[in-house]
C-alpha cells in the first residue's frame, strides 16, 4: 500500500517507516500539519497514519479539511491522548480507526491491515439501490433522490453491506469483519460511532428530498434487538411509493 505516514516524532516516524516497508508498503512521512495536509489533498494514497498533536496544523485539523473535500482515504489517527472524549472527537472529524501511544507495532500493522483491505465480496460493477437510494460501488457514489451524498469510506462500505443484502441482520462482530475485515482491533465505540453518523446523514438527506415522504426522525438503519443491525427496507419502500 502507498501509506501517508504524519508524525512529528522523527525517531518514531523512522522507526514506522522501516517497519512498515519491510512489510512491503511504501511510506512517505510529514511532520508538519500543513505540508501534510496539502499532499493529501492531491495524493489518492491507500491509508493515512495521522498523528493527532502536530506543528502548523493538528491532525483533527487536518483530517476536518481532508474530509470536507471528501478525500476517501482510510486515516488511523494516532495520538498520546488517551481518554474517551477523544477518541469520538477524532472519529467524528473522520478517522476510521483509533490508537492511543504507546502501541505495539504488531497490532499497528494489524489495524493497516485491518483499514487496508476491502472485502471482495462487496465489489460490485453494477449500481445497487433501494427506495430513493442508490450506491455505485465502482464510482465511489450514493444518491439519495437524484443528489449526491457524501460518506467517510467506512460509512460507505457499511452502507454497501446493508444495501446488498437488506433483509439480513448483522451483528457488531460480522460488521467488523465485512467493513472493517477484522473483529479483533475494531472496537464496538468504533462500530456504533460509524453507525450513528451513517444514519444521521441517511435521515438528513431523505428528510431534504421532497418527493418522498419521510420524517427527519426515521431510521434507514434499525436495531434489532439482541441481534444486530439491518436495511429498514420497508421505509424506504413506503417512502418512495408514498
Amino acid at each position: 500500500m502507498w501509506i501517508l505516514l504524519v508524525e512529528d516524532e522523527q525517531k518514531l516516524a523512522k522507526s514506522l517507516q522501516k517497519g512498515l516497508q519491510e512489510e512491503g508498503h511504501v511510506v512517505e512521512i510529514y511532520h508538519n500539519g500543513e505540508e501534510a495536509e496539502l499532499e493529501g489533498l492531491v495524493n489518492d494514497y491507500d491509508l493515512v497514519i495521522l498523528d493527532w498533536r502536530l506543528p502548523g496544523k493538528n491532525g483533527k485539523e487536518v483530517l476536518t479539511r481532508w474530509r470536507n473535500e471528501e478525500r476517501p482515504f482510510p486515516v488511523l489517527m494516532l495520538t498520546a491522548l488517551d481518554d474517551v472524549d477523544h477518541r469520538i472527537e477524532g472519529l467524528d472529524s473522520g478517522a476510521d480507526d483509533y490508537m492511543s501511544k504507546p502501541f505495539s507495532f504488531e497490532e499497528l500493522l494489524a489495524r493497516v491491515r485491518a483499514l487496508g483491505r476491502r472485502p471482495s465480496q462487496m465489489e460490485n460493477d453494477k449500481p445497487i439501490s433501494c427506495g430513493p437510494l442508490e450506491l455505485d460501488a465502482r464510482k465511489h457514489q450514493v444518491k439519495i433522490c437524484g443528489e449526491p451524498l457524501s460518506l467517510r469510506p467506512k460509512e460507505f462500505i457499511m452502507l454497501e453491506l446493508f444495501l446488498q443484502e437488506p433483509e439480513t441482520v448483522y451483528s457488531k462482530t460480522q460488521i467488523a469483519e465485512r467493513v472493517w475485515g477484522s473483529s479483533y482491533y475494531v472496537s464496538d465505540n468504533t462500530i456504533e460511532a460509524t453507525l450513528s453518523t451513517l444514519r444521521q446523514k441517511l435521515s438528513d438527506a431523505m428528510a431534504m428530498c421532497k418527493e418522498i415522504d419521510f420524517e427527519k426522525e426515521d431510521t434507514i438503519i434499525e436495531t434489532v434487538r439482541g441481534a444486530g443491525y439491518r436495511l429498514f427496507k420497508e421505509a424506504l419502500d413506503q417512502s418512495s411509493s408514498g
